[in-house]
């Protein structure tokens, strides 16, 4: 099992079409083959500022939909509107 953390922080102008883009990539991801949780949380007082926290059965299967056609939808979209990221692949210690 694999957990994803990923942090970005996107343009304070484009914040509400980028929000919509990472909204529709919640949809299709949620889809995929080995998705366990896939979910997307804006802080409250930074809104250009957001956190995905991702479960996947295995780390293949999160590779697979980082080169998928959802991830590539996504990034035509946000094209320029993320200004920092930050992801951490972190495994479970109690398995």
């Amino acid at each position: 099992m694999l957990t994803i953390i990923a942090r970005p922080t996107v343009d304070p102008d484009r914040v509400d079409d980028i929000k919509d883009a990472m909204l529709d990539l919640v949809d299709a991801t949620r889809r995929e083959e080995g998705c366990i949780r896939y979910e997307l949380h804006q802080d409250n007082l930074q809104p250009n500022r957001f956190v995905f926290v991702e479960t996947w059965e295995s780390r293949e299967l999160w590779r697979r939909h980082m080169e998928g056609d959802a991830i590539d939808v996504f990034n035509a979209r946000v094209l320029g509107g993320i200004v920092e990221f930050e992801l951490q692949e972190l495994a479970p210690l109690d398995d």
